[in-house]
């Protein structure tokens, strides 16, 4: 009997905390879909490691630099190396390149959502990011858009396939 009840939670501590490190469905390794429709100025390739742990989300990439070594303003904080969020509604800072951006991130279904502002060169620049996950998980949406104090304004979406 005893033994019954210690397999039970076992089993119940293992299932419980492996639903819990990423309830979502985004932690894995995601790479660009090159038979996905792609913006002009996007990375040729890149993959994306996502890691869910509590309230942190760690995402990790590696990309082509583009030719002219200048990564578009659109891409910033997407194009970068290492990024840390946190969805427990404190504003999260991030240094990419000699920039610093502060960001929130929430959950809301099957959609990450990250609201951030950066400041370069004295002026703000704003944005929003929008992870979406495939009912099958399979795929990720990546909707990115920024405006700057200048009114520039740009958007993309890019696609990703679970490796």
């Amino acid at each position: 009997m005893n033994k019954n009840i210690s397999l039970a939670l076992f089993l119940l501590i293992t299932y419980s905390a492996s639903g819990t490190s990423d309830e979502h469905g985004f932690s894995g390794m995601w790479v660009l879909d090159k038979r996905s429709p792609r913006p002009g100025n996007a990375p040729s390739s890149m993959e994306t490691r996502i890691k869910l742990k509590g309230s942190s989300v760690t995402i990790e990439s590696t990309f082509s630099e583009p030719a002219n070594g200048i990564v578009p303003l659109l891409y910033l904080g997407v194009m970068t190396t290492k990024l840390s969020l946190t969805m427990d509604g404190r504003e999260q800072e991030n240094s990419v390149g000699p920039f610093d951006i502060q960001s929130k991130t929430t959950f809301d279904g099957k959609q990450m959502l990250t609201d951030w502002i950066a400041t370069i060169l004295g002026e703000q620049v704003q944005g929003h990011w929008t992870h979406r996950l495939s009912d099958d998980a399979r795929h990720l949406i990546l909707e990115i858009r920024e405006i700057s104090a200048h009114g520039q304004h740009g958007e993309a979406i890019l696609y990703f396939v679970r490796k």
